[in-house]
């Protein structure tokens, strides 16, 4: 029986620790500009929840994110040209041989907000015990959307745009995101043995 536990831990390290060490690229990536708005997603909801956000110049419009087997899936995408996040909790789910895996990220915990700037968020679903839009247009042609330089969606699509956006208790899950530079104060990361999620 010993023996046994020892290879199920063995098999477990050996396939997550890859995860936590691809998660951390993702996010060094991102802080160096590495990754584009645009990319093969893997299609694996990922959560995210802030007890406070504060977005500068925002775009929104529907779209499409393709994953590598060429699915297309509909998506709301969500730029800013700056984005301030206070306790910011981010969190995914993976299956193993011993059941699923969180992997969760938080930052921002100390009173120091997560900095995200020209962020591309691509949302399935969006939540928030309070928003404010300040210069709000809703309907507007997604092509012509400028508030977030060179980022515009599909002619015809009803778009949204807003100078600033304040959330508070606000919950996302999204495909894929993508950043200029990404500023994580108070950075951890944990890869837990069963459901932990932010929400």
């Amino acid at each position: 029986m010993r023996e046994q536990g020892r290879v199920r831990w063995r098999r477990f390290g050996l396939i997550f620790v890859p995860a936590a060490a691809a998660a951390t690229f993702l996010v060094g990536a991102a802080v160096q500009g590495a990754i584009g708005a645009s990319f093969v997603v893997a299609g694996t909801p990922i959560k995210t929840s802030a007890e406070l956000v504060k977005s500068y110049g925002a775009a929104e419009f529907g779209s499409f994110v393709e994953t590598k087997d060429g699915r297309e899936i509909p998506v709301y995408v969500v730029a800013n040209r700056r984005v301030e996040s206070y306790n910011l909790c981010q969190s995914y789910l993976l299956p193993s041989p011993v059941g699923p895996v969180t992997i969760r990220i938080v930052a921002g915990t100390e009173g120091r907000p997560v900095v995200s700037q020209h962020q591309v968020t691509k949302a399935t679903m969006l939540e928030a015990g309070h928003a404010t839009y300040t210069d709000f247009e809703f309907g507007r042609d997604a092509s012509t959307l400028d508030q977030v330089p060179g980022i515009s969606g599909p002619a015809g699509v009803p778009g949204v745009q807003a100078t600033a956006v304040v959330a508070r208790n606000a919950r996302q899950v999204f495909l894929a995101t993508s950043s200029a530079r990404l500023d994580l104060p108070d950075l951890r990361l944990r890869v837990l043995l069963g459901v932990h999620e932010c929400f």
